[in-house]
C-alpha cells in the first residue's frame, strides 16, 4: 500500500523506493468512522490495499470484502489484462486476498504513480461488475447525481451537500527529525493520489515516501515528506494543508459540477 521516492511529474516520474519510518505520534488513525471494516448496518466494507514498500521485488495488492471473496479469479484476470505478472498469491484467514505483482514487460515492481491508480481502479470497479451489492460503500458505485431542470430536486441555493467523508489533513514531525509526516483522509475519487503529489510538486515539496488505502468511500493516504531536504517548518506546514483542503475542495465542486 506504499510508493516511495523523489517526484518529479507524478504522471510519468518514477518513484523510488527508500525505508519507511515510523509511524509518527499524533497521526491521523483509522479508529473513527471513514477507516473502519463494516458499515453502520454492519455490512463489510471493501477495502484495496497497495503496498510498494515490504517486498524489494512485487508489488502487494490486497484486496478485503468481508467473507464474500474467495479465489478472486475476476481479479487475477483483471490484474492480467493489466500487463501485470502475479508471482504469487494467497488467502489469509482474515479473507484478505494478497497478491505479488510485477510488470510483465521489465520483471520488475510498479513504480509509476500513474500506473499505481489505474491498478487501484481497476479492482474497485472490478469489485462493482462482480459484487454489486459494494456499490453502496464505493464512491465509484454511487449514483452521479445528474442536472435537472426539476427546481424541486435542484433546490435554493445554499451549502453543497456534504461529502461522504470529511477531509482532513495534518502534518507531524518524524521521529527521526528529518522528514515530516502528511496524514490525508478524504472521500475517495479517480486520480487523487495523482492530484494530491501533484499539489505538494507546485510547492516544491519533496515526497519521500508514501502508503495509500482505499478503504470504502474513504482514502487514506500517509506521506512523508520535506522541503529542501529537510523537515517542514510550521509556516510550511501551514501553506501545506491549505493548499491541500482547497484544492481537495476544489475537486470535489468540480466533480460535482463535471455531472
Amino acid at each position: 500500500r506504499a510508493w516511495a521516492g523523489g517526484v518529479g511529474d507524478p504522471r510519468r516520474g518514477p518513484l523510488a523506493l527508500g525505508p519507511r519510518g515510523g509511524r509518527a505520534a499524533g497521526a491521523a488513525t483509522a479508529s473513527s468512522d471513514p477507516l473502519q471494516s463494516v458499515d453502520q448496518d454492519g455490512l463489510p466494507v471493501p477495502s484495496v490495499k497497495i503496498d510498494n514498500m515490504k517486498d524489494p521485488f512485487a508489488t502487494i495488492v490486497k484486496v478485503k470484502y468481508g467473507e464474500y471473496l474467495e479465489e478472486l479469479l475476476d481479479t487475477v484476470a483483471a490484474l492480467k489484462n493489466l500487463g501485470l505478472n502475479i508471482v504469487r498469491a494467497k488467502v489469509a484467514e482474515d479473507s484478505k486476498n494478497t497478491f505479488y505483482v510485477t510488470e510483465k514487460d521489465t520483471g520488475e515492481k510498479v513504480v509509476l504513480s500513474e500506473r499505481l491508480e489505474e491498478i487501484r481502479m481497476t479492482i474497485i470497479n472490478n469489485l462493482l461488475y462482480y459484487h454489486p451489492e459494494s456499490k453502496e460503500s464505493l464512491v465509484a458505485g454511487r449514483p452521479r447525481a445528474g442536472r435537472s431542470s426539476d427546481a424541486a430536486s435542484v433546490g435554493a441555493l445554499g451549502p453543497r451537500k456534504k461529502s461522504p467523508v470529511s477531509t482532513r489533513v495534518k502534518i507531524s514531525e518524524d521521529q527521526s527529525g528529518t522528514r515530516s509526516q502528511l496524514d490525508v483522509i478524504t472521500t475517495d475519487r479517480p486520480g487523487l493520489l495523482v492530484e494530491i503529489v501533484r499539489t505538494l510538486k507546485d510547492i516544491n515539496v519533496t515526497v519521500l515516501s508514501a502508503e495509500v488505502d482505499t478503504v470504502g468511500l474513504a482514502a487514506h493516504d500517509e506521506f512523508f515528506i520535506t522541503y529542501h531536504g529537510e523537515a517542514l517548518s510550521s509556516t510550511m506546514q501551514t501553506l501545506v494543508v491549505n493548499a491541500l483542503q482547497y484544492y481537495l475542495s476544489r475537486g470535489e465542486i468540480e466533480k460535482e459540477e463535471s455531472y
